[in-house]
């Protein structure tokens, strides 16, 4: 049995990605450890792995945190990789990790913990690489064992963690799936899962900052909520300022559309450390945002630091295509197809932004440069400038295509700038061109008029408009419009 659920929820596997790469700060931020794990752990924190792998060998074994640092920073590497064949070559890490952690004389709650993380991780691992049925079962297995620890010992807080995440998780996978929920015997329940995450942070146990990023991911990658995920995650990076922390920051920053203060923390980071940066996608971070200032020469030169030093595949693909943007927006034709052509051929397509890359590139589904001008405007705040590109455009010279993305471009500046009315029409009229295109300017357009008539406390209309998004089949960013939905209809019962 394939379970394609597993597929078509990419943005959880984003945000699992995102979790598992910076949940170890804060396990051992506030635990007393050894210097050599203490030195480790750091090393991790900026992505040196092989420096962080070098102190662990070095630390107590006795401890249980010395292990969990060595589940994340095995998974971590084969995360990074991108190699299919590596990774079938080392599936027998998880049965060693699990066999090894029995050897150790850890009390029964930490052995529990340890041994959900290990599925927890595996599980991603699986998911990443193709094994959807085999990374449910292990998903299945770490809610198991984070529920058994639970009822066993309610005072261990690290259980809520767990347990907390999953249910979240579990809460937002699609109603038509919900029956394989039911044959696991796994409950999905966003509101219970938020309730045991806030638990932990509210606690003065050892995983409270933890739990607080894990919140603020799961506000800006699933929850529609990124000025949220702003104000949990800002603290954490008060405190501590090491590479995965500022890239978590940047994201939720770039996110509430705040790009300006996502490249100055980027830029404090490079003045930091040494160059180039141990963690690549800071680069492309760096590239998306000089795109969204209206600077397409800087974000060539940032993105090809990321293609130069990025090991895997993730993100490959939309680099090249984005460098193809920027030519296209420099009038320089030939290079944007030569990029074009470069994104066709290199990296996968196992995330959004990989998967619209090859699906503009292959449907030829490139737009006026001043609608991209428009977008990347608004994707990163700089409302004038999009405003002064918004008022130069001429209708009249666009083919249907786009004319309907303008005025749903329209729509998202005027909406992320706070002119609702305006957003209002726009979005309506974005619906109304669309007609049976498989464009996603309609389906987002009838999921942002819920949301917004939701926030109004209008729920026949946020209700109309969020069963609207079902009429649409098959168009990119589907599986995250749909997810947003039912976010959005869960607020609006």
């Amino acid at each position: 049995m394939q379970i394609k659920f597993l597929k078509a929820n990419r943005r959880i596997r984003l945000f699992l990605f995102l979790v598992l790469l910076g949940t170890p700060n804060y396990l051992f931020a506030h635990h007393q450890t050894e210097n050599n794990l203490h030195i480790a752990y750091e090393h991790y924190l900026n992505f040196q792995l092989d420096s962080c792998n070098y102190y662990l060998e070095r630390s107590s074994s006795s401890d249980p945190f010395t292990f969990y640092l060595n589940i994340l920073l095995t998974s971590t590497k084969l995360l990074i990789d991108d190699n299919l064949d590596h990774f079938k070559e080392n599936k027998f890490i998880e049965n060693d990790l699990l066999d090894k952690l029995g050897e150790y004389n850890f009390t029964e709650d930490y052995f529990t913990f340890l041994k959900s993380e290990i599925k927890l991780q595996w599980a991603l691992l699986k998911l990443k690489n193709g094994e959807e049925l085999s990374a449910f079962w292990s998903l299945k297995q770490a809610y198991n064992l984070a529920e058994k620890n639970v009822e066993k010992y309610p005072e261990f807080t690290p259980s809520y963690k767990t347990i907390g995440l999953l249910h979240v998780l579990y809460g937002l996978f699609p109603d038509k799936y919900n029956w394989i929920l039911t044959l696991f015997g796994i409950t999905g329940n966003v509101s219970s899962g938020l309730s045991e995450l806030e638990k932990v942070t509210n606690s003065q146990q050892i995983l409270s900052l933890e739990t607080t990023l894990i919140l603020g991911l799961l506000h800006a990658y699933l929850l529609n909520d990124p000025g949220q995920a702003v104000m949990k995650i800002k603290p954490i990076y008060d405190q501590n300022e090491q590479l995965l922390i500022t890239y978590m920051y940047a994201l939720s920053l770039m996110k509430n559309r705040q790009s300006e203060h996502a490249l100055n923390i980027i830029t404090r980071a490079q003045h930091r450390y040494a160059q180039p940066l141990a963690l690549p996608h800071l680069y492309y971070v760096k590239g998306e945002i000089f795109l969204q200032k209206g600077d397409p020469g800087k974000a060539i030169e940032n993105y090809n630091i990321f293609l130069n030093t990025q090991k895997g595949k993730n993100l490959i693909k939309d680099t090249y295509y984005k460098i193809g943007i920027c030519y296209h927006i420099m009038n320089k034709q030939d290079e944007s197809l030569n990029y074009f052509e470069k994104s066709r051929l290199n990296g996968w397509a196992k995330n959004e932004a990989d998967k619209y890359a090859k699906y503009a590139i292959e449907s030829g589904s490139i737009s006026d440069k001043q609608l991209y001008q428009l977008r990347y405007a608004t994707d990163g705040g700089y409302y004038k400038t999009a405003f002064i590109i918004y008022q130069g455009i001429d209708t009249l010279k666009l083919n249907d295509h786009d004319r309907c993305e303008y005025y749903y471009r329209s729509a998202r500046m005027f909406h992320a700038s706070g002119n609702i009315q305006s957003a209002i029409t726009n979005y309506q009229k974005t619906i109304k061109l669309q007609r049976d295109n498989n464009w996603y300017f309609a389906p987002n357009s009838a999921l942002q008029l819920g949301i917004i008539y939701s926030s109004e406390n209008e729920r026949e209309l946020a209700n109309k408009y969020l069963q609207v998004v079902n009429n649409y089949k098959e168009y990119p960013y589907e599986n995250s419009i749909r997810q947003k939905t039912k976010v959005a209809l869960k607020e609006v019962d």
